[in-house]
């Protein structure tokens, strides 16, 4: 537990996008969270992640609910942004992983790249990447896992902040 203040998700996923690594204290309810891969961050509870309360959040977030026998995935216009774990994944069915847009080009996946180009966050004429819908739509995903948290370790989050 934060002896001083209560660290949120965004903080902690945006220090482990710019170093790859995160030391120091996990937002309440959180055990661990890891880079998989430059797209794909996975946050693990201290427990099982509650499916309806998730996809509950999600599709008052505007996002759409795919879960045609496996792990619920939230998608946004087509594209897969959080999956709930599955029983097959390390942390199985307490992590969530959140598909995001690294800042490179370089990092991005053909799959990541053809969203991307999609949404508009990279003009695949130019190859660049526009900086501010790569914000928008990560801050957007991870704040829907940020409100999950802070809804299902509400007593948590409080207590932290006493």
């Amino acid at each position: 537990m934060d002896c001083g203040r209560n660290v949120g998700l965004l903080e902690v996923i945006s220090r482990i996008f710019e170093s790859g690594e995160y030391f120091g204290a996990l937002p309440d309810g959180v055990i661990s969270v890891d880079l998989i891969t430059p797209e794909i961050v996975r946050v693990t509870f201290i427990d099982k992640v509650d499916f309806n309360l998730f996809c509950e959040i999600a599709i008052g977030e505007g996002y759409s609910i795919d879960a045609q026998g496996y792990a619920p995935r939230i998608v946004d216009k087509g594209n897969i942004v959080a999956r709930i774990g599955g029983r097959s994944d390390p942390g199985a069915e307490r992590s969530v992983f959140l598909y995001l847009f690294p800042a490179s080009v370089e990092a991005m996946s053909m799959y990541m790249k053809a969203v991307a180009m999609r949404l508009g966050v990279l003009n695949s004429e130019a190859g660049k990447i526009n900086i501010e819908k790569l914000l928008r739509y990560n801050l957007k995903v991870i704040g829907l896992v940020e409100k999950y948290r802070r809804s299902r370790y509400k007593s948590l989050v409080e207590t932290a902040r006493m």
